[in-house]
């Protein structure tokens, strides 16, 4: 099959003589070229009572929904992380296979998901596997987060500007008084207020006017858009003078109380990020099999719970899996439409019908979309 990446599952009955799916190939691949067919065979599950089989094909759609989205989230989460189509990359492989190759070959897993249990105790089975995967990309998700975080904020303390860059490098003992009275408070203001800070720092306020030493501001550094100064004042009026720069939007940096990590810290953190990144990116290309695998079993399963509500017992049916090719779906629907009207009902719909989604067909229709 080629690179499309949506799909038709379909289930109808075989007719007496004759295999189903060499008809429907007949007319949707050999004589009209409208898509590419293949078997798709289930295995005979446990059927159970009809009201149980009534039952799980309401929730069949709800879990459903949850195990493609949760496949999808992994997948993406691939990608994000390893920065192209994990596809490309061979990055998505269902044991050895591309998910085409898996799901035109695809063969039900016993070992897995064991034909002998009951429907419900095989759909709470995929429930679980996968809301666990849900639950690990979570908390994965958000370590990964974090320590990216992280990393990103020791970043703009070596490289930003003044406002947010490490102060380690440019404090030193000759510009930083501190005494029993006295202590040196660091402003950074913009370049275009650096003459009216010069202006007016000594005069804030007529309280403040006392405790600001007299021309004790010295410029300490300088980059495209910021100065920093640090300024003398006495320590019992350090918090009085930084709530009248903030007034006036000049940054006081408080060096004392800043925790800055060593180069060799932030070393250690970058490392961190990148070996979680690395077993991040190994946990979702071990993980994403299992998801998918449980997903299209799931598919199985809504074919074959519809498919005996629909044709009844004895089972006498055979999934086809169909991929259109590009702009023939509403001819493949016509086709099909065409050849099933026999099994058809009064809520069956018309011809140029485009959203199936929320349609019914004479024949049993379950979507897999992996066009994500």
């Amino acid at each position: 099959m080629s690179e499309s990446q949506v799909f038709w599952l379909i289930s109808a009955p075989n007719r007496p003589g004759a295999d189903i799916f060499d008809i429907v190939n007949t007319k949707t691949a050999k004589e009209n070229s409208l898509s590419e067919n293949v078997k798709f065979n289930i295995p005979a599950l446990r059927v159970g009572t009809l009201n149980s089989l009534i039952a799980l094909n309401d929730d069949l759609a709800k879990v459903d929904n949850f195990v493609e989205l949760t496949s999808k989230k992994i997948s993406k989460q691939l990608t994000d992380l390893v920065g192209s189509k994990p596809g490309k990359e061979k990055g998505l492989s269902i044991n050895g296979q591309n998910i085409q190759q898996y799901l035109s070959k695809f063969q039900w897993d016993d070992a897995k998901f064991n034909p002998k249990s009951s429907l419900q105790e095989i759909v709470d089975k995929i429930q679980s596997t996968v809301a666990k995967l849900d639950e690990d990309l979570r908390a994965k998700l958000t370590d990964y987060n974090s320590l990216t975080s992280s990393v990103v904020a020791e970043e703009r303390k070596l490289l930003g500007n003044l406002q947010v860059r490490s102060l380690n490098e440019l404090i030193t003992t000759e510009n930083n008084t501190q005494s029993e009275y006295l202590t040196t408070a660091f402003i950074v203001i913009p370049q275009s207020m650096e003459k009216e800070f010069l202006a007016t720092y000594e005069n804030l306020s007529d309280e403040l006017s006392k405790f600001v030493l007299m021309r004790s501001a010295k410029k300490i550094e300088q980059d495209n858009d910021y100065v920093l100064y640090g300024v003398c004042v006495f320590r019992k009026f350090y918090d009085n003078f930084r709530i009248k720069c903030q007034e006036r939007k000049w940054v006081v940096r408080d060096f004392k109380t800043e925790t800055e990590n060593k180069p060799q810290e932030r070393s250690k953190l970058s490392e961190d990020q990148k070996n979680y990144k690395t077993s991040f990116i190994r946990w979702c290309r071990i993980q994403f099999p299992e998801s998918f695998v449980a997903w299209i079993h799931l598919k199985a399963l809504r074919v074959f719970v519809e498919s005996v509500l629909r044709f009844g017992i004895p089972m006498n049916f055979q999934a086809i899996l169909m991929k259109p090719h590009k702009k023939e779906d509403r001819k493949l629907r016509d086709v099909l439409l065409d050849q099933f009207k026999y099994l058809g009902s009064q809520h069956i719909s018309g011809k140029g019908e485009e959203d199936a989604s929320e349609k019914f067909f004479p024949y049993v229709y379950v979507p897999i979309d992996w066009d994500i």
